[in-house]
Parts: C-alpha cells; structure tokens; sequence
C-alpha cells in the first residue's frame, strides 16, 4: 500500500504530484516567504532548514531561529475582529461584502507587518525562510499570511515522544504522546478545512521520507520554486547534525551547533527500544492519529 493510499484523505494531494501544475504556473513563487511548521519539538525542523539554506536565496531571522507567530494568533485574531466590528461595520451597513473585504484585509495587514518585523533580521537581499517546531492555530495561518508558503513537516510520532522525553526531562511518555496526537490532530484539522484557493502553496511532507528518498527533497525545492538539478546534492548528503537529543559530539549538553555526521547517526527507530507498555501506551493514546498521516506499525 502506497503512502497516498495510508493517508487521511484530506492530506493525500499534498503528497502527489497533482499540484505542481499549480507551483510552476506562480508567477510570484520565487519571492513568496516560506514558514516551515512541524509536527512537534524534535520533529526535524532543523534538518529540513539547513537543507533548504542550501538555495543560496533562502536565510533564516537569527536570532530568531523560531518564530511561534501562530502561537498567539488568537490574541490578534480578536484584537481585529472586536476593532473591525466595533469601529468599521457601521462604516459598511449597506455594503456586507465590502466590509468582509475589510476584516480580511485588517488580518492581512497585521500578518505583513509580522512578516516585516521578521524580515529584518535578514541578510540584505535574502529570501525569508522560517520555522516553528509546533503546530499551534495552524487553522489561522491563511488568515495572516495568505501569501506565504508552507511546509508542513511530520515525523514518526513514536521517535518525536522518544527525543522529547530524553531532550526535555521532567515529563512522562504519557505526556509527549499527548501532546503529539493533539499536534497531529490539528494537522489533520487544518488539512480538513484548507481553503481551495490556497492549494498550490502548502505542502505536506515527513522526516523520514526526507531521510531516505532524494525525489522528496526534489518535491520540496520544486515547491518552493527551485531547480532541483542546481541543487548541491554533495553538501545535503553531508549536512552536519544539529539540535540532536541523542547525538551531540563531545558535548552532553543538548546544543544546536552542527556536528559531523558519522556512520553511527541513526534518527529512525529509536523507539524500538521501549518496553511493551509504553508501545501499548501510544498505540491507544495516539494510534488513529499515526495512521492518518500515513504511518504504519
């Protein structure tokens, strides 16, 4: 069974080929910021960051290396929605669409000015790439930035829950499972209710497919508006680690500096070695969500 044929059926075009019609027909592709958002912490988000820094175009806003924009979408959300209705609609009384033409443009407005404030921590000249490890208000993404584009990253839930646990002590594996099936939930959510017009600009892909099949890297420069036959495949096969929970060089500390990746670097499967019950624990607490973004057992 293919992949498409596993997904939640909502997910499956972001997965084809179907829509690339839709990507080189964009005239603006190659200007457009892109916001890449996992799944969870410890869901790859780096890795496919440094891969995509490869584009010489592409930087990051360090020091802002996350940016959490959406964590707090619901605050600004309001903020709009209580000045356009208090303030404008009376402005609009006869003319309903106009003012739904307003309210857009407000939320609009305040996402281009996050995008600036972003922007100016970029090189002169660069394309903004940036990146938050969680899906959080996902669903009001489109609502502020209805010209971005967007990676969606997931990882295999069992080796998310394995990093975290080591990466953040002080939580149980009953917590990190938790947290990811409601961030896999509201994946599946966001793809549930995507707004038809904006097909061409999101893209759904995993860790491990990044990992282990250099056509899923191509898909993913070709979304974004590359070439992948200029792409530098020499350095992406030799991209340094960086962020690692269990491989960290000669530091024991968790740190995000790059280190050489050996032979021995192995980020799928960790999870192999959990007892019985832990295994048990996930399949019941998060197995629906595991399998509807095409993972199996």
């Amino acid at each position: 069974m293919s992949l498409s044929d596993r997904l939640d059926s909502h997910l499956r075009p972001f997965v084809s080929d179907e829509l690339q019609s839709l990507w080189r027909a964009d005239e603006r592709r190659q200007e457009r910021p892109v916001f890449l958002i996992g799944i969870h912490r410890r869901s790859g988000t780096n890795f496919l960051a440094d891969a995509i820094r490869l584009m010489p175009e592409f930087a990051l806003p360090l020091p802002i290396a996350e940016d959490y924009l959406l964590e707090f979408a619901p605050l600004l959300r309001q903020y709009a929605v209580q000045t356009a209705e208090t303030q404008y609609r009376k402005r609009f009384s006869s003319a309903p669409a106009d003012y739904d033409h307003c309210l857009a443009s407000l939320h609009r407005h305040l996402g281009d000015g996050l995008i600036r404030f972003l922007g100016q921590y970029l090189p002169p000249g660069k394309r903004l790439l940036t990146k938050t490890p969680d899906p959080w208000n996902l669903d009001d993404f489109f609502l502020f930035f209805p010209e971005a584009l967007l990676i969606v990253l997931v990882r295999d839930g069992r080796d998310c829950v394995e990093s975290s646990k080591w990466a953040f002590p002080g939580h149980r594996y009953n917590y990190w499972i938790t947290t990811w099936a409601q961030n896999a939930r509201r994946i599946l959510a966001f793809f549930q209710q995507y707004p038809g017009d904006r097909a061409g600009q999101v893209i759904y892909t995993r860790y491990e497919d990044l990992l282990s099949s250099r056509g899923e890297m191509e898909r993913v420069i070709t979304f974004l508006g590359g070439d992948p036959g200029r792409f530098p495949w020499n350095q992406f096969e030799s991209l340094p680690v960086r962020g690692s929970t269990f491989y960290r060089g000669n530091r024991q500390d968790l740190h995000w500096q790059p280190v050489e990746k050996g032979k021995d670097f192995q980020p799928v499967g960790r999870w192999q070695r959990w007892p019985w019950w832990v295994r048990w624990e996930f399949r019941r607490i998060a197995g629906r969500e595991f399998e509807a973004l095409g993972y199996v057992w």
